[in-house]
């Protein structure tokens, strides 16, 4: 769900922050310029709550970034976690936004549910956000937007030319799985995982299910993962196709100083 900044200056700098369940990264760059300013990244072993994603969030906002607020005019927060569901706009009523996460989700009194418009495929993305983190950067920039990492993905990965076709939107405890079977999505789900047996096994599940041949899907990789890693490897002896789902930053500029893994960290930087 967009929030307008009401910013009366001519957009120029944007930060960009992912918070996931195992870490966040923040990316302030230059729109005009297409230049990354300033990166920072946190990752955790284990997946954290709100209270302690704040906590660190809160440490380098306030040594890296709100030293120079006063040059950040835009924000925009993704957030990935597995609470959320997709429903087509046909079905989707604003008034029912709890009933569409009470089955697969455990609700609380004080959650927050809203949505994200998910254009390419006419649907909802119903989500809870952490309302402890948005309340504490609304304090500090006043309005910004934020909405669902998968909401974003699906619409980047629809543009995609291919009939069938999967996306792996890896983390350390979880990934997001994003199917295309004939052109329609059939699929957008999350899954926790401690082990690459967890990892290969919902993927192959989810394949079966959809009745589509691992020897011949294509399936495209971004986030924590790389050709080294022992998810990539398991995942190689069973799928036949794989490709990372990233693309050349030659308009991009990165200072000389600033290391960012521009596989795992596409999304920010796409935002430049």
């Amino acid at each position: 769900m967009e929030q307008t900044t009401n910013n009366s200056q001519a957009i120029k700098n944007k930060l960009s922050i992912l918070i996931t369940q195992d870490g966040f990264s923040f990316c302030k760059g230059n729109k005009d310029t297409h230049t990354i300013l300033d990166f920072k990244h946190k990752s955790f072993l284990s997946k954290q709550t709100p209270e302690n994603l704040l906590k660190e969030i809160k440490t380098i906002l306030e040594f890296s970034f709100l030293q120079e607020k006063e040059t950040i005019n835009e924000l925009e927060v993704f957030y990935s976690n597995t609470l959320y569901t997709l429903v087509p706009d046909a079905f989707f009523s604003e008034k029912n936004l709890t009933d569409y996460l009470k089955f697969n989700t455990k609700i609380l009194a004080t959650d927050y549910v809203t949505f994200d418009n998910v254009e390419s495929i006419s649907a909802k993305n119903v989500y809870i956000p952490y309302t402890n983190i948005n309340n504490y950067l609304f304090e500090i920039f006043g309005e910004f937007s934020f909405k669902h990492i998968s909401s974003t993905l699906i619409d980047l990965f629809k543009k995609e030319d291919l009939e069938n076709k999967v996306l792996l939107n890896v983390y350390s405890t979880h990934f997001h799985t994003i199917v295309f079977k004939d052109g329609k999505l059939q699929l957008a789900n999350s899954f926790n995982y401690q082990t690459k047996e967890d990892f290969i096994y919902y993927l192959l599940f989810v394949l079966e299910q959809l009745e589509l041949d691992p020897l011949n899907i294509p399936v495209f990789l971004s986030g924590n993962i790389e050709k080294e890693d022992q998810n990539f490897k398991i995942l190689s002896t069973y799928i036949q196709h794989i490709e990372f789902f990233t693309e050349e930053y030659s308009s991009i500029s990165l200072p000389e100083n600033l290391t960012i893994d521009t596989q795992r960290h596409n999304l920010l930087i796409r935002q430049f």
